[in-house]
């Protein structure tokens, strides 16, 4: 059995992959952006925004591409509950985890304080001893800053910890600091990008995450 459950937010713990990509369409609409961009925007999520912006408008400003991601904040932030909603397994993992005494923290690319009001509204911020949210760091995944300085934190050693993330940069970001990781494919990437990283198992939901984190490493098929 693991000691250290370290998520992701988006796509891991709750359902909002669809809810951004809404947005992303929003501003693109707002924008008159062509469908393509989105196509593209889409598989960065996991990637700390204003490097998103960076990314899918090449050749444009600086200053534009940061107009753009503010343009997303404003939209998403209005919305940012109804486009969180928990995946239906996530209370009974919660609740398993720390009966297990496993620790459970988050580390994600979006902001603390975007994720901070949704765990309230959630009523589950009791049961995460750390969050690290894109502020909280100098280096954005798949950096391992975020897991170094989680496992630094609880005193915790690479071979008690495991990640469990949607995206490859997630499972890029365990495999960089040296820890397991746990593949979800309920976000935006789907099995085939995930193994790219070479997680200990790819599975399709919170529940079969579970039983991996309680099996810990020795114990995975």
């Amino acid at each position: 059995m693991y000691k250290l459950a370290i998520f992701d937010f988006d796509g891991t713990l709750v359902d909002s992959a669809p809810g951004i990509v809404d947005v992303m369409f929003q501003v693109a609409e707002y924008y008159d952006f062509p469908g393509s961009v989105v196509e593209h925007w889409k598989q960065l999520i996991g990637v700390p925004l204003n490097d998103q912006t960076e990314i899918i408008l090449p050749g444009t400003s600086k200053k534009f591409q940061e107009e753009v991601a503010d343009k997303y904040r404003e939209f998403y932030n209005s919305r940012c509950i109804e486009l969180c909603p928990p995946f239906p397994s996530l209370m009974h993992m919660l609740e398993t985890l720390r009966n297990a005494n496993i620790t459970i923290t988050i580390a994600s690319s979006k902001k603390k304080t975007i994720i901070d009001p949704v765990l309230e509204h959630l009523n589950i911020q009791g049961y995460f001893s750390l969050v690290i949210g894109a502020e909280g760091v100098k280096h954005h995944k798949p950096h391992p800053e975020a897991v170094l300085n989680t496992l630094k934190h609880h005193k915790c050693s690479r071979d008690d910890a495991v990640v469990i993330g949607d995206s490859n940069f997630d499972l890029e970001m365990a495999r960089n600091a040296g820890v397991d990781a746990i593949g979800v494919s309920t976000g935006v990437h789907g099995p085939e990008i995930l193994r790219q990283a070479t997680p200990i198992s790819v599975v399709g939901s919170l529940t079969d995450a579970l039983e991996l984190i309680l099996n810990g490493r020795n114990k995975v098929a």
